[in-house]
């Protein structure tokens, strides 16, 4: 079986082959962490995730790069369409409904539908399949096709209604499961007619996503920078959902219906994500070489002045950014405001050593962004509590030329998923707030020493 014939919603597979084939697919996931864990020197400890979306674990190794994770995220796509063209034809060669291949994308659902597809005797006697016949111009079924659009706009706001608002999940049901179902159904349904083929497919799908984008941000459940940031993970699982649904309208004619199948798999996958949610905590470590004593770069820290330097995309566009911080008294047990672009965040001081190290601890975390939206209000739970911040510290390292290497450290957690593709976005906003910090002390420090 070639690569190629693997990402094929076409024809038919036997039990064996099916069974090799997605068996060695699944679980080459958890050899990749294995042998990730062992190449690192860490012991892996195997959880829910770990045994249901294994790639998910190469985010608990210290240090390890964003390049490793946008490469297990390819892989962990790539599987995933793999699984899905198998379970297609599985359930072809089966005698039963083709949209079972949705279900064998789902973190925790699809292993029984792995066994099952495993299991299941084929069709006996074999059957003439109807296909449908392709349309005799591009621009007919355009009726068919807007149907199919606007079906895939409702299915984004009712999706985002129920997994954000009822559920409060933001894992692989809102941004990888329901954009592949939403493509499904709208290729399913621009196609039940008349084959219009992959091309249009891919047009039509991509173009129901991007509205039903447009819906999220006018029904004021999203903002458009969030629907900016989860695009290219949303386009990606939508088209290879597009190709599923033109592929199983080409093969039988069934009722339209149908789809609501795959519908009733989004509030269960939304549900098993909130009773099984997994927090990824990382840290960070700058350090800046600044040409002042460490008194100077005390007294910066300790009576920071407000940050006036304007901020960068995507920070000038919702991104949390610092803008100060001023401390209410001195000590241990003494607190910090920090002031950030989006609210307030209370500090406590836990370590105190003048001109050597300061620790604090974050009592109150802000929002992670202030939504860009054409509403003062929009409802996305995400932007508190998804992403925060634990603790930081400053550690002041004199030179022996007289001046100071400073050393900034942060603990965060994150509550998003798929992990792989949040937790680099994450790293670089807070690489970049804590570049932005560093700066400014040094900037302060070494002016305040010039003078």
């Amino acid at each position: 079986m070639t690569a190629l014939f693997s990402f094929s919603f076409q024809g038919r597979i036997r039990r064996p082959a099916y069974a090799l084939a997605s068996l060695a697919t699944f679980f080459s996931q958890h050899l990749i962490v294995f042998a990730a864990f062992r190449a690192f020197g860490r012991p892996l400890t195997a959880d829910w995730w770990f045994w249901f979306v294994p790639l998910t674990s190469l985010a608990r190794l210290d240090h390890v790069s964003n390049l490793i994770l946008v490469l297990a995220l390819a892989y962990l796509m790539l599987a995933a369409w793999v699984l899905a063209a198998l379970a297609f034809r599985r359930a072809a060669d089966g005698g039963i409904s083709e949209w079972i291949a949705v279900y064998a994308i789902v973190p925790f659902v699809q292993v029984p539908v792995i066994a099952l597809l495993c299991i299941l005797p084929p069709r006996s006697p074999a059957e003439p399949v109807p296909v449908a016949e392709p349309s005799p111009s591009p621009d007919s079924g355009w009726l068919t096709a807007i149907q199919g659009m606007i079906a895939g706009m409702a299915l984004t706001l009712f999706a985002v209604a129920v997994g954000a608002l009822i559920f409060g999940a933001y894992g692989y049901g809102v941004f990888f499961v329901a954009p592949f179902v939403i493509g499904a159904t709208t290729g399913y349904l621009v196609n039940r007619k008349a084959d219009v083929g992959d091309g249009r497919t891919v047009t039509l799908v991509l173009g129901a996503t991007a509205l039903g984008g447009i819906a999220l941000i006018i029904a004021a459940l999203e903002g458009i920078l969030c629907i900016i940031l989860a695009a290219p993970l949303a386009f990606f699982a939508a088209v290879m959902g597009g190709l599923l649904g033109r592929s199983i309208a080409r093969r039988a004619r069934r009722p339209a219906r149908q789809t609501l199948s795959v519908v009733v798999l989004l509030p269960l996958i939304f549900a098993i994500e909130t009773l099984l949610s997994a927090t990824t905590t990382f840290d960070t470590e700058q350090v800046i070489g600044i040409k002042a004593p460490p008194a100077a770069v005390w007294r910066a820290i300790v009576q920071m002045e407000r940050m006036d330097e304007p901020p960068t995309p995507p920070f000038s566009l919702g991104i949390a950014y610092p803008l100060g911080g001023e401390f209410i008294g001195q000590g241990v047990g003494a607190l910090r405001r920090g002031e950030f672009s989006t609210g307030v965040a209370l500090e406590r001081v836990v370590e105190w050593a003048p001109e050597r190290i300061l620790s604090l601890s974050v009592l109150n975390d802000v929002p992670a962004m202030q939504e860009l939206s054409p509403y003062h209000h929009v409802h996305a739970p995400h932007v508190i509590g998804y992403f925060r911040t634990v603790s930081m510290s400053f550690e002041l390292r004199p030179r022996a030329n007289g001046e100071t290497d400073l050393v900034e450290r942060s603990s965060h957690e994150l509550r998003l998923e798929p992990v792989l593709y949040w937790l680099p976005m994450a790293r670089w906003v807070v690489h970049a707030n804590n570049a932005r910090v560093l700066a400014h002390i040094r900037h302060q420090a070494e002016k305040h020493t010039a003078d």
